[in-house]
């Protein structure tokens, strides 16, 4: 860990190679059983990965950039009109317009410095980055590292599977191969169900929101998307991020109803259809948890702990429930002698032995 940390530079841009090519190992192999030829076979996913990435930089980056800038010059007077609309409520209960209390310079300034303090270390990055010719060289050249590090290893991805089976201890072989194919049925289904969870969430938010006419929804889509992948917690953030940006535009009662429909009926599909039956049970990391581990692994080894976080949550759970399927197997626990006893598969398919079913019980 120390090493990898010390080389982050290099190793990081490794790291998400190889997570690349773990993620696009099923759609090679199935190109390869088409008889698609290798090239197109190695390079299509790989390409279509980068595309997306340029497409994202190129379009979505420069259309948030614009809708902060608008919000920025905006905000001030969206929330003076907010006052000023509730000044006479305002004023029947409390004798006064709100208004009186409420300076729109001091208001204007407030709300600058908020967003001077929110987005002007991110921008002073970017300066920083684009004014550097040695780090954009430096990125161009991790990136590059990325695509070359995904290709090979999609290339000779089989190859090291079996290579590394190889040097596994005969005796062992079987055992290794379940507890690594438990693994792998834990990671891949957490990685998939959580990316087609926030693409499912991202692009309804995100035409939901625009259909509703919320201010800045194509940056608020993609947020309220990963926000929701936080249990209980991003939906109700969601929800009051959008209502409170539909208050400031000004919009009726119909809209904040709107609003509170979107999150709710998608919260509701989700529940019945997309977890249980299109994500399932297989990936078994709860958001929250992996949410900690990255901030607990992000504060350890910085980039690298957060690259990593997910598959040690991932090796950590089965090894754990490994040790817990060999401890109730064990003499100790069943209090008797155990000869050959054979190791359950599954800590979640064990049950606890009745009383009755340990001998010299009932003496």
């Amino acid at each position: 860990m120390w090493l990898l940390v010390r080389l982050r530079m290099v190793t990081a841009p490794i790291l998400i190679g190889l997570f690349i090519a773990y993620a696009l190992n099923p759609v090679v192999v199935r190109l390869r059983r088409w008889r698609v030829p290798p090239v197109l076979a190695l390079g299509v996913p790989v390409l279509a990965v980068l595309s997306l990435a340029v497409v994202f930089f190129a379009v979505v980056v420069p259309s948030m950039a614009h809708e902060f800038v608008y919000a920025s010059q905006h905000a001030p007077q969206q929330l003076y009109n907010l006052v000023l609309r509730a000044d006479p409520w305002y004023q029947s209960h409390f004798g006064e317009p709100l208004s009186s209390l409420v300076d729109y310079h001091n208001l204007s300034g407030l709300t600058q410095s908020i967003a001077t303090e929110v987005f002007g270390p991110a921008s002073s990055a970017l300066a920083w980055v684009l004014s550097s010719a040695r780090d954009v060289l430096l990125a161009i050249g991790n990136t590059a590292l990325v695509v070359v590090v995904a290709f090979f290893l999609l290339d000779d991805y089989e190859h090291i599977v079996d290579l590394t089976q190889g040097l596994v201890p005969r005796g062992k072989i079987d055992e290794v191969r379940r507890v690594l194919g438990r693994i792998d049925d834990v990671l891949a289904g957490f990685l998939r169900g959580e990316l087609l969870l926030w693409l499912a969430a991202t692009a309804a938010f995100t035409v939901g929101l625009l259909a509703l006419d919320v201010p800045f929804a194509i940056v608020v889509g993609p947020l309220a998307g990963i926000m929701y992948l936080v249990p209980y917690i991003g939906v109700v953030v969601g929800v009051v991020l959008c209502l409170i940006l539909s208050a400031l535009a000004g919009h009726s009662f119909l809209h904040v109803i709107g609003v509170v429909s979107l999150f709710a009926v998608f919260y509701t599909v989700d529940l019945l259809f997309i977890t249980p039956r299109v994500i399932g049970n297989r990936a078994g990391l709860k958001p929250v948890v992996v949410l900690l581990g990255i901030i607990a692994f992000g504060q350890l080894f910085g980039i690298i702990g957060v690259l990593i976080a997910v598959p040690a949550l991932a090796c950590g759970r089965i090894l754990l429930m490994e040790a817990v399927d060999r401890y109730r197997a064990s003499a100790a626990y069943l209090g008797t002698a155990v000869q050959d006893a054979p190791v359950p598969t599954g800590s979640e398919d064990i049950e606890k032995p009745r009383d009755s079913a340990v001998p010299g019980a009932d003496s």
